[in-house]
Formats: C-alpha cells, sequence, structure tokens
C-alpha cells in the first residue's frame, strides 16, 4: 500500500517478518487505535473468563446450602456403584448450579480417628474452593453404611457450619 494523498500513513502495511500478510500500522492514529483496541479486547476477554471459572464465597455458601438441602429432600441410594457419602455430596454440589461449570471444588472427609471425642454418629466432611478461604463443614446423619453388594437407601441429615471441622 502507498501513501496518500495528503501524505497519510497507510491503516495497512505488509509484514516485515518475512511474510506476505499485512499488519495494523502504529504510524497511523487509526492503525495505533485498532492496536490498542485488540489488546484491550484480549485483556477484558481473558479477565471474564477467569471470573466465571473461579468461586466466590457467596456462590460456595449458596451451593452448598442447595446441595445440602437436595440430598436432604429425599431419601439417597448407596451401592456398590454409586459412590459414597463423599461423591453424593461433590455431584449435589455440581447439580446446584451455583459457582464454575468446571474444577475447583474439593470435599475431603474430615472424620479423624484417634479424636475420642469424635461423635460416632456422624460424618465430617469439608467443602472448599481453590479462590475461596471459606471452609464449610457438612457433619452427615447417619454415618456411612459399611460397603457391600446390596444397595442400602437413607434419609440423610446434614448440619452445615463455616469454618473447618
Amino acid at each position: 500500500m502507498t501513501k496518500g494523498q495528503d501524505g497519510d500513513e497507510p491503516i495497512f502495511i505488509r509484514s516485515n517478518w518475512g511474510t506476505s500478510r499485512y499488519v495494523y500500522n502504529p504510524r497511523n492514529p487509526v492503525g495505533a487505535g485498532l492496536i490498542i483496541g485488540s489488546l484491550l479486547f484480549a485483556a477484558i476477554f481473558m479477565y471474564s473468563l477467569h471470573a466465571r471459572s473461579s468461586w466466590s464465597e457467596g456462590e460456595l455458601r449458596d451451593a452448598v446450602n442447595v446441595a445440602v438441602r437436595d440430598l436432604e429432600a429425599s431419601p439417597q441410594t448407596l451401592g456398590p456403584w454409586t459412590g459414597d457419602y463423599g461423591g453424593m455430596i461433590r455431584d449435589a454440589l455440581k447439580k446446584s448450579g451455583k459457582g464454575p461449570s468446571a474444577g475447583g471444588l474439593h470435599i475431603e472427609d474430615a472424620d479423624d480417628p484417634y479424636d475420642k471425642n469424635a461423635d460416632p454418629a456422624v460424618d465430617l466432611f469439608e467443602v472448599t474452593a481453590e479462590d475461596v478461604d471459606t471452609t464449610f463443614c457438612l457433619s452427615v446423619s447417619p454415618p456411612e453404611p459399611e460397603p457391600g453388594m446390596t444397595s442400602v437407601e437413607v434419609s440423610l441429615s446434614i448440619a452445615v457450619e463455616e469454618g473447618g471441622c
């Protein structure tokens, strides 16, 4: 591309890197604006991508409360193919529709076998997320039955406390 009639630089110029493609011309005000606009668009896109993939404290709190309500609403079936309480809690948190759709969620068994003062009538689980400092302690009763070849239907009662178990 050649200079315009009044000596203006063209918006696009050929690349100096050995290719025959055109690139924005930073010496033209419109080309410089397109460069800045492209960088701003990329930065805003990356920020929104990060914001959609990370948990907030409110989202984690809402997800835990919805999951507990759903687990207590109807009897749950435990069997060799359905998983354990931790898997049921994880599935209920994902089905809650709160928070990002992928990753960052951790459910850990918090029962301490060496704690003589622990209540044997409950199983403890800690729910955390990577981007949040808040931890939720779920006290699930009745305790998880021993694994067997038959399925068992249990009605869960879950108490939620903010903080570690």
